[in-house]
């Protein structure tokens, strides 16, 4: 995989930095949320010329992140299409013998799950890494005492991440399997098999979707409940989770950094799953076995 990635070091340099930057200034819209709020509370007047100079940083902030976020993509899509076609040599170059219409799967399904394995070195992790260490660096800047609640709030959808992998890499296995079952069964006498190679494929299609769906709703879910779970517990208990003062620009911070918090701890999830996915077809891809 390694090997894969660094035929291109030039595009996975490019990529790695703008998913880097595009997720690092995410947090920054939290800081302009909790300024405004401050200044609203402090009884300042809403059509005055610190009001125009905060619309202005607004637009300016937003129009960075635009930027950043379309680079990300443009850069992020060139590469993802050198990985796809570094996938296909490599697996033509050490695939032991031609297996016809299988080798068309292979190459078309099979290697683009298995990029989307690849993408977890290369964008994934980057951007729970990054997307964690900006929002709490920016949270301990502006509100140092809310983090705790902060990092309680995000913590129990990483109890079930490990939950439904397994199940996904069984059914993700199976459709490697009848997808060249499909591509090897086009002829007249073989429409038969055909057709029950699709129905197959169709159910467990449906089955994929249902169990990865099912997990990313579970936790998003998740998520709130841990800071309902919060409040129960610090209006019960006094365990310091919360502050004793709660100010309105530090609460909007909060939500703000709870919703971006989220996204990467959610993902942490996700891309467990994804990584189980697409394990089979990167053995097949990148280590294909003789068929007898």
């Amino acid at each position: 995989m390694v090997q894969i990635l660094l035929l291109h070091p030039f595009w996975l340099a490019a990529s790695i930095v703008s998913t880097i930057l595009s997720v690092a200034f995410e947090p920054s819209l939290a800081w302009i949320g909790k300024t405004f709020v401050d200044q609203l509370k402090s009884g300042e007047t809403v059509l005055n010329a610190t009001l125009m100079n905060d619309v202005l940083i607004f637009a300016a902030v937003l129009i960075g992140l635009g930027i950043l976020k379309f680079g990300d993509k443009i850069l992020n899509k060139i590469y993802d299409l050198r990985l796809m076609i570094g996938l296909q040599r490599t697996y033509l170059q050490r695939q032991p013998q031609d297996l016809g219409g299988e080798d068309i799967s292979r190459i078309l399904y099979d290697c683009d799950q298995a990029k989307q394995g690849m993408d977890i070195l290369y964008k994934d992790a980057w951007k729970i890494v990054t997307g964690t260490i900006s929002v709490i660096v920016w949270q301990l800047t502006l509100a140092p005492e809310w983090l705790p609640a902060l990092i309680f709030a995000v913590s129990p959808p990483i109890l079930i991440v490990f939950v439904f992998g397994r199940f996904i890499q069984k059914i993700s296995h199976n459709l490697l399997n009848l997808q060249g079952k499909i591509a090897s069964s086009t002829s007249d006498n073989q429409k038969l098999e055909l057709f029950a190679h699709q129905e197959s494929f169709f159910k467990q299609t449906i089955r994929l979707e249902f169990v990865k769906k099912g997990a990313e709703v579970i936790i998003y879910l998740l998520t709130w409940f841990g800071l309902l779970l919060l409040i129960i517990l610090a209006s019960i208990f006094n365990f310091g989770l919360l502050p004793r003062q709660v100010q309105a620009g530090d609460l909007a911070l909060f939500a703000v950094n709870l919703n971006l918090l989220s996204k990467p701890i959610g993902d942490i999830g996700k891309v467990y799953n994804k990584g189980r996915e697409a394990y089979p077809a990167l053995l097949r891809v990148l280590q294909p076995e003789t068929k007898s």
